[in-house]
């Protein structure tokens, strides 16, 4: 499959759990605002006859008795509780209060009232009662009030706190009927009491198993919401993993540091159970008549668009976090550990360079130091430890002591000895950067008895023997060259002489036409020899070190040009197009005309004679930053099947059935010559293009 649609499959697939986990994270909002809207005291054990769930609605018919009876109350506050079914236990429900006040600064008032059905049939319901009475030990003051009970409850007295109240009823009472400030007065004591009849406790019972089942049912989906979000992660994490690239767009993240992108997560956490809390809370708000179905519905809403966004951004944040694990980035993108990460590897590849950039005696130096430090600290610390431990075990004690003593002796025998043969070392290594130098009989004075001794005998025997071998290679090298030399000298007197009596046997017009040709062909021949002849001389002076060479600055661009101009008949006659692209701006260098004018002719003609016909010779002047560069290319109109060493050497030709006029000597002329004035000269093979390049300094006139 192609990669690309790889990439928008993989995509595709992240999406698509996106958009299933923000369906999931909305569907669990609203699952939360419904459980929310259950009735407190609603669980997923059994009903209990005589349970907090019972007391619930005991509670509300207690608050709207004290509603009714003008009881101050902060809020109207249910606890949760349904109204409409509270509405429907009205006639199943009475309360009797028997409660005694004690108005500031008046007498006792005893009150006694009836709330609710007092008709219905409560035989077999549920009957409870609860007694209250004022705590003796709480001090009053003149005017009859609390002393701790200051302007009303602030929040440090609860009213409960100053009554004692007892009975199977475990509800909350409310602060208006324990103390009335605005009345001026307080309950001294009373007894209160609920009954429920049979119907009614079964209407209770079906409104608790009711919402029992809808509990259990937002608690199941709330499970399963939880385990596909959990899946989805996982899902997120492989398909991170999975991805071949990324976009444009989130690379950037990975270079914000990672604790940002921790502490984003964290947060977008924290955002997201805040908004089921917040939802949580609208809920119960609603069931307990503290705000209405459209403000609900709205923040509702609001946390339905404010989950797929955070959802979306904590995709981001694991996406991120697996790429940054995928590539081994992690730690290297933490601010923490990151920086100190990065500075440890910059301090061990200085200390690298450094240690590379030492000479050999000086690694193996530093390498003995080392290791010798090492050996050092571990037997201080057998002895330190054999200290410590001498008040416990003092034979151990002393034997860690003694070990590390005992060690500590060797180890500075040892490095007195390694210092001796270090110093040896040293010699023997001044001894191969002498040879190396070309001081090929340098010898040492290091002692027989050391363990350096033979082979310093060996380099020095070695040097001798390279030595010897240099010498003859030098007087073979210079055998040969004045061979040449002197071959070729000889052998320029007598060709001389058969160039003029050829030349005196071509004005002869009594020849026949058949000796006029035989004369054409030994004039050619003989300006061949010639020219073999002249260039052996060159070669051989060229490579005897004798060459006198005159440098002067020249300019690579007019010397292409020059010599192209001279050689204007021969390109014009072999029918090839040069292309020629001068693409550097400073070209001069330093060279020797003459020997520069001879390398560029030769390169050129080598070019003209083994070229194929119908192709283009190219040739290319370019720069770097200190150097100059002449290229020549061209098609082979044959099979190169030699290397760039064989094409080299003298007398060697590439077209090996010598139909052509070559001699062999001249790309190792213009080798010789372009090496005699400071360049390089190359060559390079690829399939049927022959490459030639030479290179030279430029020269950059030096402001005074």
């Amino acid at each position: 499959m192609d990669i690309r649609w790889k990439k928008w499959i993989n995509t595709l697939c992240i999406a698509v759990v996106i958009c299933l986990m923000t369906a999931g994270g909305v569907y669990g909002l609203n699952g939360t605002n419904g459980a929310a809207s259950l009735q407190d005291g609603v669980s997923l054990d059994e009903f209990e006859e005589n349970g907090y769930f019972t007391n619930l609605f005991q509670q509300g018919l207690l608050f709207q008795w004290s509603k009714e009876q003008g009881y101050s109350l902060e809020t109207e506050d249910y606890q949760g509780i349904s109204r409409n079914l509270l509405d429907k236990l009205e006639d199943e429900m009475d309360l009797d209060a028997d409660l005694v006040f004690k108005p500031y600064g008046k007498k006792t008032v005893r009150e006694e009232s009836q709330y609710g059905s007092q008709k219905a049939d409560f035989q077999g319901g549920n009957t409870m009662q609860m007694t209250i009475q004022r705590d003796q030990s709480e001090q009053i003051n003149q005017a009859g009030q609390f002393v701790n009970w200051e302007n009303g409850y602030e929040g440090q007295y609860d009213p409960e706190n100053f009554y004692q109240v007892s009975g199977d009823m475990m509800i909350t009472l409310p602060e208006g009927l324990l103390i009335n400030g605005e009345e001026g007065r307080r309950l001294e004591s009373g007894t209160i009491r609920i009954r429920i009849t049979q119907k009614g406790m079964d209407l209770i019972e079906q409104e608790y198993k009711k919402e029992q089942t809808q509990l259990i049912r937002y608690v199941k989906e709330m499970t399963i919401i939880l385990g596909l979000e959990v899946l989805g992660v996982i899902l997120l994490i492989v398909l991170s993993a999975l991805q071949g690239s990324r976009t444009r767009f989130f690379r950037w993240l990975d270079h914000i540091w990672w604790e940002v992108i921790l502490l984003a997560a964290f947060w977008i956490g924290v955002g997201l159970i805040g908004l089921y809390a917040w939802t949580w809370s609208v809920g119960q708000d609603y069931m307990m008549g503290l705000t209405d179905q459209a403000q609900e519905e709205m923040i509702v809403m609001i946390c339905s668009f404010l989950v797929p966004a955070l959802i979306a951004l904590a995709a981001v944040c694991i996406q991120t976090t697996v790429w940054r694990l995928k590539e081994h980035k992690l730690l290297d993108s933490t601010l923490c550990i990151g920086y100190f990460r990065k500075w440890y590897r910059n301090s061990k590849k200085r200390n690298q360079l450094e240690y590379e950039a030492m000479s050999f005696e000086q690694q193996h130096v530093k390498d003995r130091i080392h290791q010798y430090r090492i050996g050092r600290r571990i037997l201080i610390v057998f002895i330190l430890f054999g200290i410590c431990i001498m008040n416990i075990s003092g034979a151990l004690g002393l034997g860690f002591i003694i070990l590390g003593a005992v060690g500590l002796k060797y180890l500075v025998k040892y490095s007195d000895k390694y210092a001796a043969e270090q110093k040896d070392l040293n010699k023997l290594v001044e001894q191969i950067d002498r040879i190396a130098n070309g001081e090929l009989t340098a010898t040492t004075d290091i002692e027989e008895g050391s363990v350096y001794y033979d082979y310093s005998q060996k380099l020095a025997n070695i040097g001798n023997g390279m030595e010897k071998a240099l010498e003859d290679q030098m007087r073979n090298e210079r055998m040969k060259i004045d061979l040449i030399t002197n071959v070729s000298h000889d052998l320029k007197t007598p060709l001389t002489s058969i160039i003029g009596y050829v030349d005196l046997l071509s004005r002869d017009e009594t020849l026949s036409p058949e000796a006029r040709d035989y004369v054409k062909i030994l004039t050619q021949k003989t300006e061949r020899l010639k020219n073999i002849i002249s260039d052996l001389f060159e070669l051989a002076k060229s490579t005897s070190g004798n060459a006198k060479v005159s440098l002067e600055v020249m300019d690579m661009r007019k010397l292409l040009e020059q010599t192209m101009a001279d050689m204007g008949d021969k390109i014009e006659a072999s029918g090839f197009h040069i292309r020629f692209q001068c693409k550097a701006q400073n070209t001069k260098f330093l060279g020797d005309v003459n020997r520069m004018y001879r390398v560029v002719q030769n390169v050129l003609e080598n070019a003209l004679k083994y070229s194929m016909k119908g192709t283009r010779i190219f040739i290319d002047i370019t720069e770097t930053d200190q150097r100059l560069k002449l290229e020549v290319v061209n098609t082979a109109s044959y099979e190169m099947d030699f290397t760039e060493e064989e094409i080299m050497e003298r007398f060697a030709r590439a077209e090996k059935s010598r139909t052509s006029e070559g001699n062999g000597l001249g790309l190792s002329i213009a080798d010789s010559f372009t090496k005699n004035c400071g360049g390089d000269f190359g060559i390079e093979v690829r399939g049927d293009q022959f490459r030639v390049e030479i290179s030279f300094q430029k020269y950059t006139e030096k402001v005074k």
